[in-house]
Order: structure tokens, then C-alpha cells, then sequence
């Protein structure tokens, strides 16, 4: 049998070029997770062995979104809950998810390529006055640069931050941990 078009057995080269790059913001998003991972690991084994460390992918908290990395750390009782949101381009987007995060979170990030992070650096007060954090991240380097850092805040709700830490503590055994 003849094909008029050239097919391909792998499905992904037989998308037009644009639509088979997809993959791009999740390698980018596990890239971020080793790297954070691995800089929060030995950060801890240096100076405090007392924190309790984890980390994991995609928590769906229903109407609050999914964020991209999610990192707990516990010590004596107390509970911080970080999340990340994720994009290659688009921070406003980016910004409005990870605002949504704070509902549950202590503290919400959102991490883009250097590139974008200059240009989101530009707006650099909105950031500041939604108290989200916003980092850049060179998955090809994978350097990590902290361009602003949130204050540590308890979470908007305490019904979703306890939701959001029991689903964690039942999905951190399934999901991905870096």
C-alpha cells in the first residue's frame, strides 16, 4: 500500500513541526523538579538535619488548579507548602495560576525560562504585591535564579491547605518524586 503523504510510525513526527514540540514544557517542568530537588536536598543536609523534605508533580486541588512542583517541608509539627507554576512563555498566565495556589499554599513561585523572566522582571510589583515569587530557571545550565522571593504567609484557606496536604499525603507514594 502506497501513502500519497509520508507517514511515520512515530505519531509525535507526523504533527507539523510547531504542534510536536508539546513536550517542551514538561521536560522543562522535570527538569526544574531535579534540579530544585536535588539544591533543597543538600541545602538541608548541610545546615538542619531536623526538616522533613518531599517533594512531588501535578496536585489537583478541585478550583484551585493544578500546580506544576509541589514541595512540603516539616519540622516539629510545622508544615510549609510551596507551589510552583510553570511556562514557557506567558507569565501573566502563569501569574494568575499561581495567585490561585496561595488558597492552599504558604508560598507560590512561578518559574520561566531567563529569557521570559526579563521580561516579567519589567513587572517586577505586581509580583511583589500579590506576594508571589518569581524565579528563572536554564534548563540547559540548571541554574536556578531567585529574582524575587515571597513572604512566607499562612495560606488563604485553611480547609483547602489542609485538603491540599492530605491529597499530597496520599498521592506523594503514587506520584513521581524527583
Amino acid at each position: 500500500m502506497k501513502y500519497l503523504i509520508p507517514f511515520n510510525k512515530h505519531p509525535r513526527r507526523n504533527l507539523p513541526k510547531h504542534s510536536s514540540n508539546k513536550r517542551t514544557e514538561s521536560y522543562f517542568v522535570l527538569a526544574f523538579g531535579r534540579t530544585y530537588h536535588q539544591e533543597m536536598s543538600n541545602k538541608i543536609s548541610e545546615h538542619c538535619q531536623s526538616f522533613e523534605f518531599k517533594i512531588a508533580r501535578e496536585l489537583h486541588i478541585p478550583g484551585l488548579g493544578i500546580a506544576d512542583i509541589v514541595s512540603v517541608f516539616t519540622k516539629s509539627r510545622k508544615t510549609t507548602l510551596h507551589a510552583f507554576e510553570m511556562k514557557i512563555k506567558d507569565w501573566r498566565k502563569a501569574l494568575a495560576q499561581a495567585y490561585r495556589y496561595k488558597y492552599y499554599a504558604n508560598s507560590a513561585f512561578v518559574v520561566i525560562p531567563p529569557a521570559e523572566a526579563m521580561k516579567a522582571k519589567q513587572s517586577l510589583s505586581v509580583f511583589q504585591s500579590t506576594n508571589v515569587g518569581l524565579w528563572a530557571f536554564d534548563a540547559d545550565s540548571g541554574i536556578i535564579k531567585k529574582i524575587y522571593n515571597p513572604k512566607i504567609d499562612k495560606p488563604i484557606s485553611n480547609t483547602a491547605h489542609t485538603k491540599a496536604l492530605t491529597l499530597l499525603g496520599h498521592q506523594v507514594t503514587s506520584l513521581t518524586v524527583f
